[in-house]
């Protein structure tokens, strides 16, 4: 049996923490952070292959953690979810940070499922090419 991939989800919202979790416990193993700290915390001490964070968190936003991570684990699925879609020079810091999408809120579950196929097939071919996945 193949292991299933871990996906970490961020969000200070416990609400949002638990949506995500139900979207993604039976095809992924899932962990949770309710800040980019602790985020920081368990990609510190986990294997994780995909993570998938809030923009707009208090002391950290997703672009900051995402900054903050990008070298250390260049390997990892990157996904930003927001619900601003006018965050400034936010295509430069999908850029700088290799995020694989960008997803607009509020999200819908099976076109994130979507999002997150497609960013994987992103990873296997390196390919860096910016999504706003607006209709996400």
């Amino acid at each position: 049996m193949v292991p299933l991939a871990r996906v970490l989800i961020v969000d200070d919202e416990p609400d949002m923490l638990d949506f995500l979790e139900r979207v993604f416990r039976h095809d992924y193993t899932v962990l949770r952070a309710g800040s980019g700290e602790e985020a920081l915390e368990v990609l510190a001490s986990n294997t994780v292959d995909i993570l998938i964070t809030d923009q707009k968190m208090p002391r950290m936003t997703g672009v900051q953690l995402l900054e903050r991570i990008k070298d250390k684990y260049p390997g990892l699925v990157k996904i930003l979810v927001s619900g601003y879609t006018d965050v400034p020079d936010i295509q430069q810091a999908v850029e700088r940070c290799q995020i694989h999408q960008y997803v607009v809120k509020p999200v819908d579950s099976d076109k994130l499922k979507e999002a997150v196929r497609e960013a994987c097939e992103r990873r296997k071919t390196g390919e860096w090419t910016f999504s706003l996945g607006k209709d996400r």
